[in-house]
């Protein structure tokens, strides 16, 4: 070793954290869940973790989804009109209104 000039050595090392998460920050792949090179797992868990990982999207967009579809619904029947009024009647009744409110 000591007189080779291609000679590479490196340790073997796990971290095991305590949650994958903080706020909105979440470690995924090699990054979260790499067991060491020493363990051989290293291919099934990234692709149970991408599968973890899509079906958690699912089901927030399938839970969350109706919700935004709602608000962007709402937003172009009520709150387009007030913003850009198509007339200029409606902009005047609309300039009155904010007027009034202050």
């Amino acid at each position: 070793m000591r007189g080779s000039t291609s000679f590479y050595f490196d340790k073997l090392c796990q971290i095991r954290m305590p949650s994958w998460t903080k706020g909105r920050v979440a470690l995924v792949g090699d990054a979260g869940s790499c067991p060491s090179p020493a363990a051989g797992m290293g291919g099934s868990i990234a692709l149970d973790g991408a599968a973890a990982l899509a079906d958690a999207m699912r089901d927030y967009d399938v839970g969350f989804r109706p919700f935004v579809e709602q608000v962007q619904a709402e937003a172009v029947r009520f709150g387009l009109e007030s913003l850009v009024p198509r007339t200029e009647q409606a902009i005047r009744a609309r300039n009155a209104r904010t007027d009034a409110a202050f």
